[in-house]
């Protein structure tokens, strides 16, 4: 039998992010990798989403 699991980690790394520097709390923050390289975002807090 085969199952499959799916885990839904809706902007945790912002979530975690912000918990450790609140200032960032009311302001669009991405995160995401090198700018240098391929600059992929991996994840952006909810004001940021309005981008």
């Amino acid at each position: 039998m085969r199952k499959i699991i799916h885990v839904d980690m809706d902007c945790f790394y912002a979530a975690v992010e912000m918990r450790d520097n609140p200032a960032l709390r009311d302001i669009p923050i991405a995160i995401g990798g090198s700018a240098d390289r391929r600059g992929v975002i991996s994840t952006c807090n909810y004001p940021a989403r309005k981008f």
